[in-house]
């Protein structure tokens, strides 16, 4: 039975979104519901994402554009940089605003089926949430990449929207955390880089557009698929072994605003991920793209 899931993501500019979202959408045991965009400039992340599913032929999924701020967060001001490759043809797109709205009809047409997958700040899903509390019964589950444990500093996903990770964390709805400490291992090796770049493939065409982009804006040699990682977890939970835990959200300190804090309680509310089959789920994740 495929997993039903929905995409909510800050695609455009770190590229595993754009890789997270084409290997949702290319796995034959998932039934991709909905996506919607988080961050500034929504819109035009909303074009990017579903230029990504046109060029795989998911034409009829629906994309909205969703918050483009978060609770009580100043909005920002980024240009997503792979927003570049959209062409006229995608301009032409005008995703609807509704994102949260989307969202909780979503939920409601799947009870106890949906499985949301937060790639960016969790601020859709916290006002969801906040609008139509009822909802957190609905929810098969919630897999976020966000938060970190062992490391000093606030990640980026729970620190672009604070308040909306201590909302989803303390919801009541199952979550399964896969932190940063994890996700920066799922380094893209090397071999299927070089067959990425070599594809005539229309998707890794585009792939390969947006890497080049994301690697000559930050230098790095190689992408890293934290998106990716969520993804491939909430399809196929047997990749990670996980660990039950409550998390709390720093939301005051003037430093460590936005930090994780991950204790581990046998009647948590979630779990977090404490390793990865990491050759099945590159087996996993090549398969998908290059099938």
């Amino acid at each position: 039975m495929a997993v039903k899931l929905f995409v909510d993501t800050d695609i455009g500019s770190n590229v595993d979104d754009a890789f997270a979202l084409a290997f949702a959408a290319r796995l034959s045991d998932v039934e991709l519901i909905g996506v919607t965009t988080v961050g500034s400039m929504v819109a035009v992340r909303a074009q990017l994402a579903r230029k990504i599913l046109t060029t795989i032929g998911k034409r009829g999924i629906p994309v909205s554009a969703g918050c483009t701020q978060g609770l009580i967060e100043p909005p920002s001001r980024h240009i997503p940089e792979q927003s570049s490759v959209l062409d006229e043809f995608d301009k032409l797109f005008f995703p609807p605003a509704n994102g949260i709205d989307l969202l909780r009809d979503a939920i409601r047409r799947h009870p106890g089926e949906l499985v949301i997958v937060t790639l960016g700040a969790m601020t859709n899903l916290a006002l969801a949430l906040r609008v139509e509390p009822t909802l957190c019964r609905l929810i098969r589950k919630v897999v976020m990449m966000a938060g970190t444990e062992a490391s000093h500093y606030a990640e980026t996903n729970v620190r672009n929207d604070p308040e909306a990770a201590f909302i989803v964390f303390n919801s009541g709805i199952p979550f399964v955390m896969v932190p940063k400490d994890i996700t920066q291992q799922a380094i893209m090796p090397e071999s299927l880089m070089n067959r990425l770049k070599e594809s005539d493939s229309p998707l890794c065409k585009l792939l390969w557009e947006l890497t080049k982009i994301w690697l000559q804006t930050t230098g790095s040699p190689y992408p890293i698929l934290n998106d990716p990682l969520a993804i491939a977890i909430a399809v196929r939970p047997e990749l990670a072994k996980i660990e039950r835990v409550r998390v709390e959200v720093e939301l005051h300190g003037t430093h460590t605003r936005g930090h994780t804090i991950v204790t581990p309680e046998p009647t948590g509310p979630g779990w977090i991920v404490r390793s990865v089959d990491w050759d099945n789920f590159w087996l996993l994740f090549e398969n998908a793209l290059f099938s």
